[in-house]
């Protein structure tokens, strides 16, 4: 019986590797340079007729929409987290300290990927996957319920706004290809270093020596900069 924990764990850990930057990231350049440049469907005999514009499809403008999603995206997550590491700004009565990086990118990519590698029926499938990988970063005390579902939140904004677009007029089909890419690289990619690299960047502009903690946070030890810290009592 004590193989039951350790195999939850190592369930939960191999999920929630697919939510990485380094495997997400180039998973989402891949499909939206397909959604920009990929023939669409009827193209060749456009081409044939002479018709300069051929090339031209509403992929590329979905394509558009999901870059500009999943960089604001990033953009506030990566500020969230500099926020709490550097300076101190979280919030705990909800046990927050940043957004979630795994389950903001989870969200924002694999309901897409889904979509343009199996159309409407792929979504359920890149959603279920997302909703895993929230669900690991909870399981795995990486994150707290709050950090996971607005990281949840941010990632659907990207997601859905891309798939109300394509969706309406869906492309070229991306091949299996990175299906298969998506499951392999986990297994042979090393660790995520994008969290050092975070702190990193926090220290250098708070000129901290450490970062902030979600111990000091919940034991009420970081006050706001606009707020002086309780005054120690005199010595007898």
């Amino acid at each position: 019986m004590t193989g039951g924990p350790a195999i939850h764990s190592l369930f939960w850990l191999a999920v929630t590797r697919l939510g990485e930057a380094q495997i997400l990231l180039p998973a989402f350049l891949a499909g939206a340079l397909w959604l920009a440049f990929a023939r669409p469907a009827g193209a060749r005999g456009r081409l044939a007729q002479g018709n300069p514009h051929a090339h031209d499809h509403p992929a590329r403008r979905s394509a558009l929409r999901w870059v500009a999603g999943i960089t604001a995206t990033t953009a506030i997550t990566t500020a969230s987290k500099i926020a709490f590491l550097g300076f101190g700004y979280g919030i705990a009565a909800i046990d927050f300290t940043g957004f979630s990086g795994h389950s903001m990118y989870a969200w924002s990519v694999l309901p897409v990927l889904g979509a343009i590698v199996a159309g409407r029926r792929g979504v359920p499938v890149g959603v279920a996957l997302a909703l895993l990988i929230t669900c690991s970063r909870v399981s795995l005390g990486a994150h707290s319920w709050s950090e996971a579902i607005t990281g949840m939140a941010l990632g659907v904004a990207a997601s859905g706004w891309t798939l109300a677009d394509y969706l309406a007029h869906p492309g070229a089909v991306l091949p299996l290809l990175i299906v298969v890419w998506l499951a392999v690289l986990p297994t042979k990619a090393p660790p995520s270093r994008t969290h050092g690299l975070v702190v990193s960047i926090s220290l250098k502009l708070s000129g901290r020596a450490r970062p902030y903690t979600r111990f000091e946070l919940l034991a009420g030890l970081i006050h706001p900069a606009w707020e002086k810290p309780p005054a120690a009592a005199p010595a007898p």
